[in-house]
């Protein structure tokens, strides 16, 4: 399936918009909250485990919400960041991209792994956008992520 038509062909449905707000609220809101959520990432030889968790059941549970959401709309292509380079990549490699989510009682722990060794500099980058985000909330959130120099890009 051609991305880029799947993604315009979501913009114009109202479920898909309102569904988009609805991330996009989370995931503002845990921006908000960043000073409660903690975050550790291990970098593996093909990837990233992640733990991201809150002792705030609350915020946990919008933890939880978020990671579940963003791997859907990776498997969908359900693109979103158009404007952020580390974002419009992961979603064009996105069958490149095996997501495991775990459930934990303070909120996820995500292993992303790739056995195309480009697309793992990807995983690792985006790994460490994440953490920026949990570190600097909204002020990094609303700047372009940086990716690695070794990284090709993909998308167009």
């Amino acid at each position: 399936m051609n991305r880029h038509h799947h993604n315009h062909h979501h913009a114009h449905s109202p479920e898909m918009a309102a569904r988009h707000h609805h991330d996009r609220d989370v995931f503002h809101a845990l921006l908000r909250q960043h000073d409660k959520i903690t975050r550790s990432v291990e970098m593996l030889p093909n990837g990233i485990s992640a733990l991201t968790e809150s002792d705030d059941p609350e915020i946990a549970a919008l933890i939880r919400e978020h990671a579940h959401e963003m791997h859907d709309r990776l498997r969908e292509g359900f693109g979103l960041r158009h404007w952020d380079a580390a974002f419009t990549e992961i979603f064009a490699q996105a069958d490149k991209v095996q997501m495991r989510i775990s459930d934990t009682d303070k909120g996820v722990r995500i292993e992303e792994v790739s056995d195309d060794a480009n697309v793992v500099l990807l995983i690792q980058a985006h790994g460490t956008v994440v953490t920026s985000f949990v570190e600097g909330g909204g002020a990094v959130a609303s700047q372009e992520s940086p990716l690695p120099e070794a990284y090709r890009r993909v998308a167009s």
